[in-house]
C-alpha cells in the first residue's frame, strides 16, 4: 500500500515538474536540479524499506566472551539453563547454585539469511558450562580442608567443636543448679560458656563456587572437625610387622594398604627398614583447652646437720625429728584436643611451714684395724668352755642368753661374712686386720652387713638358736692367723 501511495506521488509531481519545465524556459536549470534532488530522495526512501523488510533478528551466545554461535530463539537456552539449575536443586535442596562460566546473549539483525547454529551451540554449552554451588569453605591456615552451604554452618560447627573440649558447664546448667524450683522456667536456648577454649589455627570462612558433591552436611563437616583429612605418609617396616597390623595401626584394611602400595602383593616378604605408603587422618583444628586445678602437695623437710667428733662415721643420731609442711599450688592444665600438653603453675600458697630435722653426725673415722684386747661379744652366762666336749674340738666359747640378746663386735674390724653356715646356722665373721678373726654362731638377725667397718663394742647382731644349737646361746669363736684359740685369755 505505501508502495502504491509512493508510485501516484512521484506520477503527479513529475507532471507538475514538466509543466513547470516548459511554462518557465528562463529557469530551467534551476528546476532541473530541484527535480534531480526529489528523485533522490524518494528512492532512498524506498530503497531503506525494502532493506528493513528483508531484515531478521537473531541472538549471538557466547562463553566468557569467546563467541560459540547464534540461535533464533535466546528462550531456548534460557531453558536449558534453568533445567540444569532445577535438576541440581532437587538433588541438593539447601544449596545456591550457579555455573561455571558466564553466558552472554546479544540480539543481532542480519540481513539476508543467516545460517543458524542451534544445535551446536546447545552441544557446546553442554560440554563446556556445570553447575557449581556457591559453598562456604573452611580455610585453616591458608589451606581450605571442607566445604559447607553457608557460613552459618561453619561456625556452627565450630562452636560444637569447641563445646565438646571444654570443661565448663553451660549457662543454664548452672541456672538450674541455683534456682529454686519454684522459680519460673526459663525456655532460652542454653549457651555454652567457651571462654575457657580457643583454636590454635588462624581462620577464614571465604565463599567459593565449586562442584555439589563435594559440600558437606554436618555431620561430614564434624568428622572432618575431629578427625581431619587424610594424609599420605611413609611407615617404616619394623621387626615381626605384617601388613595386616601396619594397616590395622591406620585405620586401614588391607586391600587399601595395598592399593597404596602397588608393588606389593599379599604374600610379599616385608624387609625391616623399608618404607611402604600409608594413610592417616590428621586433624587441622586444634581446639586448645585451659582450666585451674588446685593441689596441695607436701613441702619436704630440711635436714640440719650437727657433727660431733666423738661420735663414729654413721653413727647418726636424731634430736629433732622433721615434718613436712604443705602448700596449695593452683596450676593452669593447657590442652590439645583433650591431651595434655602443659601443666603451669600459676600461683601458690603456704599452708604449713616444714620443721627442720636435726640431727647429730659423728665425725670419728672408725678403725679398721683391732687392738688385739677383746671385750665379752654378749651378756650372758658361760655354758660352755674352749676345748674338747662330747669326743669332738669346741672351738669356742658358748654364752647362754634369751633370742634376740645384742652381739657386740669383739675388736675393730671389717664384717667379711654374714650368712648361714653348716653346724653355725646364722653367723657372722669379722676380720681385725691384725691376724686375728672372729665368728659369732646360732644368730636370730644380722645388723650389720659385709663390708661394713665396725668398732669395738658396736652391735652387729642378735643372740639365737639357729643351726645345730642344744638351745638359745651365742657361740663365740677367736681365730689368730686361721687357728682356732681359747678366747677367755683374750676377753678383757
Amino acid at each position: 500500500m505505501f508502495i502504491e501511495r509512493m508510485s501516484s506521488w512521484t506520477k503527479g509531481t513529475w507532471s507538475h515538474g514538466v509543466r513547470f519545465v516548459q511554462n518557465k524556459k528562463n529557469t530551467g536549470k534551476l528546476a532541473l536540479g530541484i527535480f534531480a534532488v526529489f528523485l533522490l530522495v524518494s528512492g532512498t526512501i524506498v530503497g531503506g524499506y525494502i532493506y528493513q523488510s528483508n531484515l531478521s533478528t537473531l541472538y549471538r551466545v557466547a562463553i566468557d566472551g569467546k563467541d560459540i554461535g547464534v540461535v533464533d530463539n535466546p528462550q531456548m537456552i534460557q531453558k536449558w539453563l534453568a533445567d540444569m539449575l532445577v535438576a541440581e536443586k532437587k538433588k541438593y535442596p539447601h544449596l545456591a547454585f550457579g555455573f561455571n562460566k558466564k553466558i552472554t546473549i546479544t540480539e543481532e539483525k542480519h540481513y539476508a539469511e543467516k545460517k543458524l547454529e542451534n544445535k551446536a551451540v546447545l552441544d557446546r554449552l553442554a560440554s563446556e558450562i556445570k553447575v557449581e554451588a556457591n559453598a562456604a569453605q573452611l580455610v585453616v591456615n591458608g589451606k581450605a580442608i571442607a566445604y559447607a552451604r553457608d557460613k552459618k554452618s561453619i561456625e556452627q560447627a565450630l562452636t560444637r567443636l569447641k563445646a565438646m573440649y571444654s570443661e565448663k558447664k553451660s549457662t543454664h546448667a548452672l541456672m538450674v543448679a541455683v534456682t529454686p524450683a519454684f522459680a519460673p522456667k526459663v525456655h532460652a536456648k542454653a549457651q555454652p560458656d567457651l571462654s575457657d577454649v580457643s583454636i590454635k589455627e588462624h581462620i577464614d570462612i571465604t565463599y567459593k563456587t565449586i562442584s555439589p558433591t563435594r559440600v558437606l552436611n554436618d555431620e561430614q563437616l564434624m568428622n572432618v572437625l575431629l578427625k581431619g583429612v587424610p594424609e599420605q605418609k611413609n611407615h617404616v617396616i619394623k621387626s615381626g610387622e605384617t601388613l595386616w597390623n601396619i594397616a590395622s595401626q591406620y585405620g586401614l584394611k588391607e586391600k587399601e594398604l595395598l592399593a597404596l602400595n602397588p608393588h606389593l602383593k599379599e604374600d610379599s616378604v616385608l624387609q625391616i627398614g623399608d618404607t611402604i605408603n600409608v594413610q592417616a587422618f590428621s586433624p587441622q583444628v586444634t581446639v586448645v583447652s585451659r582450666k585451674e586445678m588446685v593441689e596441695t602437695v607436701a613441702i619436704p623437710y630440711p635436714v640440719k646437720q650437727q657433727n660431733d667428733p666423738k661420735k663414729y662415721r654413721g653413727d647418726d643420731k636424731v634430736v629433732i625429728q622433721g615434718k613436712n609442711g604443705s602448700k596449695q599450688i593452683v596450676y593452669e592444665l593447657v590442652k590439645e584436643n583433650g591431651k595434655l600438653v602443659r601443666k603451669n603453675p600459676v600461683h601458690q600458697k603456704i599452708l604449713q611451714k616444714p620443721v627442720a630435722q636435726v640431727v647429730i653426725r659423728g665425725t670419728k673415722i672408725k678403725p679398721s684395724r683391732g687392738d688385739g684386747h677383746f671385750r665379752m661379744p654378749a651378756v650372758g652366762l658361760l655354758s660352755s668352755r674352749f676345748g674338747m666336749r662330747w669326743g669332738r674340738m669346741h672351738e669356742g666359747i658358748d654364752i647362754a642368753n634369751p633370742v634376740g640378746t645384742p652381739v657386740h663386735t669383739a675388736d675393730h674390724g671389717r664384717v667379711v661374712f654374714a650368712g648361714e653356715k653348716s653346724g653355725y646356722g646364722k653367723c657372722m665373721i669379722v676380720d681385725h686386720g691384725n691376724g686375728y678373726r672372729t665368728l659369732y654362731g646360732h644368730l636370730s638377725s644380722f645388723i650389720a652387713k659385709p663390708g661394713d667397718i665396725v668398732v669395738k663394742g658396736e652391735v652387729i647382731a642378735k643372740s639365737g638358736n639357729t643351726g645345730r644349737s642344744t638351745g638359745p646361746h651365742l657361740h663365740f669363736e677367736i681365730r689368730k692367723n686361721g687357728e682356732a684359740v681359747d678366747p677367755l685369755p683374750y676377753l678383757r
